[in-house]
């Protein structure tokens, strides 16, 4: 056995061993080692290995993998660009917190800076948003280089895993000739790993963040002072289930209405409001209901009617537990690791509440009939609606980023309360996102989850679209992917640059309209594809789409993204109007 070969064998089976249970790999030459021990394991049925062409397409699978399953996915590249490209779904691992583990395979040293072929400068080329980067040794039979492989990677997955701030770790390995296994060539040390299929060394740190009274927490920064009856929790990007459960308690014991985020997956809180962000969006309503605190849980920066509420409300309290907290507002008073328990004393005015939850009332009413009066027109609002109307109970909703995420948070806030909720908003790109919910997906039925939906708009579905491009032999999840097609950047059309810029220029640098036929896309990639242009014809797609299974595209055909703008004002002015009478 060759040292490449000996390496890329000690390497996968001590991921194994450190529970990493999926690889995503973009071929390649230089990988060529680490390939083949993948393939050696899958076949044993030790891990399960997904190809993708696009090394892009291939990180972010990895990150849906690890969104879904909390446990580090590993993604391998071969040399040159081939690794730059898993940069984007690096930032967005840093971001989200997710771990994430990138191999990057890569030429001996003496091989860099001379202009040798597919040769870049690879470690360090992540740059501050790894939690660790290792340029590896070259394989060599001197003794202890086992321990070294076996002691490296388990340390990588412990950074990648670690219990305050998980994140992504890179790995750069270089990896001399021969690359393919070699019979002839003798290895002296044992490529044994600890006994009993044990990691070469566990991480049994103890870091976690202990609940406390909300008082208490109140306590550390005025004394004396008594928990508000004026206070409203919201809640960020995050998956925990346990921090829900403590949200629903806390705000059902004080009296306070809950906004969730899509992906903070709030929905079934007790007080949780459906149009909060239309809400609040109304200057009257929004001066009537400053908080005397405010609470925010994960990641919050959805919705600007929202942020403003958190930067004028009196006290703000951030539960994170991340190093870099989420304070997008720089308004926070002080942060927690955990979200605190209810108060021993409290001051409750259920009035406070209801005043919410009437508003909330008048909005929906409001809202469905300003929703209803646009006959058969088809908008963005109207297929987050219906959309979300259909995830299956026990399934995933993955929301993409600009307009899907805020008309699923202002439309349908509180439908999906059975399913998990994901999105990418550790930096909210277009990018990857196919990709990520792919991989999530599969890893979710995996485990025993049911269908998933995907909700993207169209140029973010175009920008993903490598990641439909993936081996026939691979088992698909079955997820549904609903494309809002309003041909461009719909979501420009109700901001600043289109009251202001001409027409003309407007389209060119902002509406940006391809004029792709997203059907014809799919169906290059060999997925079927319907194209829908009412809401019943895309309630009937959903649920055939979801019955039948496997991986489909429903293209949903919206009106104009100008015609669509002026929908959502209309619809902002209803609400405005119906909350004169709250």
């Amino acid at each position: 056995m060759n040292p490449s070969t000996a390496m890329a064998t000690v390497i996968v089976d001590e991921l194994l061993r450190c529970g990493v249970a999926d690889a995503v790999l973009a071929p390649g030459s230089r990988s060529t080692a680490i390939a083949l021990a993948l393939a050696a394991v899958e076949a044993r049925g030790d891990i399960t290995l997904h190809v993708r062409l696009d090394e892009r397409s291939a990180a972010y699978t990895a990150l849906g993998i690890a969104k879904a399953t909390g446990m580090p996915a590993v993604v391998v590249t071969t040399s040159g660009t081939a690794a730059v490209n898993l940069h984007p779904a690096i930032v967005e691992a840093d971001e989200s917190s997710l771990p994430l583990l990138a191999i990057t395979a890569d030429r001996p040293p003496r091989l860099r800076d001379v202009g040798a072929n597919q040769a870049i400068r690879q470690p360090g080329i992540m740059g501050d948003a790894v939690r660790l980067s290792i340029d590896m040794g070259v394989p060599t039979g001197v003794d202890g280089a086992v321990r070294y492989w076996r002691s490296t990677v388990a340390r990588a997955v412990a950074m990648a895993t670690d219990a305050l701030r998980p994140g992504p770790v890179h790995l750069n390995v270089p990896f001399e000739e021969p690359l393919v296994p070699d019979d002839d060539a003798a290895w002296r040390e044992e490529l044994d790993g600890r006994p009993d299929g044990r990691p070469w060394t566990a991480d049994a740190r103890l870091v976690a963040g202990m609940s406390t009274p909300l008082d208490d927490v109140l306590g550390a920064l005025v004394d004396g002072e008594v928990v508000p009856a004026r206070g409203v929790i919201v809640v960020g990007d995050q998956q925990y289930d346990e921090a829900i459960e403590l949200i629903d308690d806390l705000a059902d014991s004080l009296a306070w209405p809950v906004i969730s985020e899509p992906s903070g997956n709030g929905a079934g809180c007790s007080t949780a409001l459906s149009h909060a962000p239309l809400l609040l969006a109304d200057e009257s309503f929004a001066d009537a209901h400053v908080p005397d605190l405010v609470l925010t849980v994960g990641r919050v920066g959805l919705y600007r009617s929202v942020l403003r509420m958190i930067g004028r409300a009196s006290l703000h309290i951030a539960v994170d537990t991340r190093p870099q907290w989420s304070d997008p507002t720089r308004s926070a008073d002080i942060v927690v690791a955990s979200v605190p328990l209810p108060p021993v004393e409290a001051e409750i005015d259920e009035d406070w509440l209801q005043s919410w939850q009437r508003a909330d009332v008048l909005a929906a009413a409001a809202i469905e009939t300003a929703m209803s009066s646009t006959d058969d027109l088809l908008t963005g609002m109207h297929v987050a609606r219906r959309t979300a109307a259909q995830v299956p109970d026990g399934g995933m909703l993955f929301v993409g980023a600009s307009w899907p995420a805020r008309h699923m948070g202002s439309f349908a806030a509180n439908t999906v309360q059975d399913a998990v909720v994901l999105a990418n908003r550790g930096t909210s790109g277009i990018d990857g996102c196919v990709s990520t919910a792919w991989g999530a997906a599969g890893a979710l039925q995996r485990g025993g989850g049911a269908g998933a939906i995907a909700l993207l708009g169209d140029q973010t579905f175009l920008y993903d679209s490598n990641g439909l491009l993936v081996p026939g032999e691979e088992e698909r999840p079955d997820l549904v992917i609903v494309v809002v097609d309003n041909d461009g950047g719909g979501i420009f059309s109700s901001l600043e640059p289109a009251q202001v810029v001409p027409a003309s220029v407007f389209e060119r640098v902002f509406g940006n309209p391809l004029g792709i036929d997203i059907a014809a896309v799919a169906h290059a990639a060999g997925l079927p594809a319907v194209v829908v242009e009412t809401a019943d014809a895309l309630d009937a797609a959903l649920e055939d789409a979801l019955g039948t299974g496997g991986v489909r595209i429903i293209v949903a055909r919206t009106c104009s993204r100008e015609r669509e703008a002026q929908v959502l004002a209309d619809v902002q002015r209803a609400v405005g109007s119906a909350l004169e009478y709250a």
